[in-house]
């Protein structure tokens, strides 16, 4: 009898785990799949608006396929801001999202996977304008047709700084997957970190908005 009334109570606490688990399962999916549309919406949003506003200034940039670069890495500059939040945000709140998924572990590698898109989104960026016309012309050539050199030194410095300085804070995602490692390094120190990017973000808004550059190109191009 004993047994039997302590399958009865058994019983009801397996099948409310179960359900605890569906739920923050479910919770998973619903991050990964707000993920995808973000991933989506932030590459064609960009793409869509330099591309059109591009027909009212520097024609001759989009008359072929290093032209049509100009536009997809300027584009993907934006999509590397938008995602650089993304990943920050989620480095920083990695303890409220191990409590809705149930386990460090699944926010740690889901914090690694939106700092991954990010770092793949930034590479592409670079390697599409370094292939492009007039960025290609602008850095292996010199020629300034659109743009001071100061102004154009001091948007390469600001996006260089910025961009390796983001590449190895969202590689140290990886690093400190390991616990241990992120238990020496201490996990307060890794949101400050994240803080500190964020703050450095106004470098990447320079980088951005500069005359003569990305937004201002397009209406005063």
């Amino acid at each position: 009898m004993h047994i039997i009334k302590s399958l009865n109570l058994l019983f009801p606490l397996m099948q409310v785990e179960k359900q605890a688990t569906k739920k923050k399962s479910s919770k998973i999916s619903i991050y990964i799949t707000l993920d995808i549309i973000f991933l989506i919406l932030s590459i064609i949003i960009p793409y869509v608006l330099v591309s059109q506003n591009q027909t009212g200034s520097c024609l001759h940039h989009i008359e072929d396929s290093e032209g049509s670069l100009w536009i997809v890495g300027r584009s993907l500059g934006f999509s590397t801001l938008i995602w650089f939040i993304i990943s920050t945000i989620y480095g920083i709140r990695t303890k409220k999202l191990a409590r809705a998924f149930g386990s460090y572990k699944k926010a740690r590698d889901f914090h690694c996977l939106n700092a991954l898109v990010t770092n793949i989104i930034f590479i592409i960026h670079v390697a599409s304008l370094l292939s492009s016309e007039p960025w290609g012309d602008l850095i292996f050539d010199g020629e300034f047709n659109h743009i001071p050199p100061p102004l154009f030194i001091t948007k390469l410095a600001t996006g260089i700084i910025f961009g390796v300085v983001m590449f190895f804070v969202n590689m140290s995602a990886f690093y400190f997957r390991d616990m241990k490692r992120m238990k020496k390094f201490g996990f307060k120190n890794f949101i400050r970190i994240h803080y500190i990017m964020l703050s450095l973000s106004i470098l990447l808004g320079i980088h951005i908005f500069l005359i003569n550059t990305e937004l201002l190109v397009i209406y005063w191009g």
